[in-house]
């Protein structure tokens, strides 16, 4: 996935640090959350220190406040995620220009910006996202994984980038195999694994089903235990029993897609989890299978 500095708010940061400081910290975390994983590219402008604003180098912007141990170190974190990031097409030799720029013409990615571009006649809602500070670079991901029609398989890339809170017992692939069509409903997809990383830990401290049920309908999800007739069917609930580090889960709590098709189902409460099983999950929420619909 690619992302495309904006060198221009970057200016206006600097150009104000001392008021500017906490956006400029958030947003050199996100440069260096991209410029530090295998699997995202930042891009930058070429010549990026020689560069004038308004009659004054983008060095000298930078380097102004280096002599105060406030900012010396943010300074230097910034530098080392440029050293990380690539001012050139390698494939093509040729020489980045400006951010927004690139990113106009490649028509797909991310833009690293505090400004709102979305007016602009060449931006594509439908392609382009901004990334301002690490929780917007984990949304920005999720939507880009959409807009680019990425695969399942491709999770086992992205999953601790997009959701870090989510631990995958089932095999990401199994997506495709629900029954509902994965091109059709890779929206929905995304935003039922966003509700399992974002959310459902939290809705699971709640004890009366109906309300967890009620949250997550209020985050656009569905989801449901199962029902007391399957509880009654041994063999059924067999089916929902998970084994990690030779410890088992029952992970009867589901998403549903449609009313008999396409199932997540996961396991949400981590203080019930086995030692054992925490040796390997930590506390998260546990995806243990992924199906079209299970017997009951």
């Amino acid at each position: 996935m690619n992302f495309f500095m904006d060198e221009s708010f970057v200016a206006g940061c600097l150009d104000n640090l001392t008021d500017r400081l906490s956006t400029f910290e958030r947003f050199v975390d996100a440069l260096d959350k991209i410029a530090s994983s295998e699997f995202t590219k930042l891009y930058y402008i070429r010549d990026l220190h020689s560069l004038e604003f308004d009659g004054v180098l983008f060095a000298d912007l930078l380097y102004a406040h280096c002599a105060d141990g406030d900012y010396r170190d943010l300074i230097l974190r910034f530098d080392m995620a440029i050293e990380r990031s690539e001012s050139e097409f390698i494939e093509c030799g040729r020489s980045l220009d400006s951010g927004v720029i690139e990113l106009a013409r490649l028509g797909v990615g991310g833009c690293v910006t505090g400004l709102d571009y979305s007016a602009e006649g060449w931006w594509r809602s439908g392609k382009m996202c901004t990334v301002f500070d690490l929780t917007s670079f984990q949304l920005a991901l999720r939507f880009l994984f959409n807009a680019l029609e990425m695969q399942p398989e491709h999770l086992d890339r992205f999953s601790e980038l997009m959701f870090p809170n989510i631990y995958f017992h089932a095999d990401p692939s199994d997506l495709k195999r629900m029954g509902i069509g994965y091109r059709e409903y890779s929206s929905a997809i995304i935003c039922h694994l966003s509700y399992l990383n974002d959310f459902a830990i939290l809705d699971f401290e709640e004890n009366l089903p109906t309300q967890i049920i009620q949250l997550a309908a209020s985050r656009g999800v569905e989801i449901s235990p199962e029902s007391a007739n399957t509880h009654g069917n041994r063999r059924a609930m067999a089916r929902r029993r998970i084994e990690i580090n030779d410890s088992p889960l029952v992970c009867e709590w589901h998403t549903k897609f449609t009313f008999n098709r396409g199932r997540i189902h996961f396991h949400a409460r981590p203080s019930v989890y086995h030692d054992d099983i925490k040796q390997v999950t930590g506390s998260k929420v546990i995806i243990g299978i992924i199906a079209e619909h299970l017997p009951t």
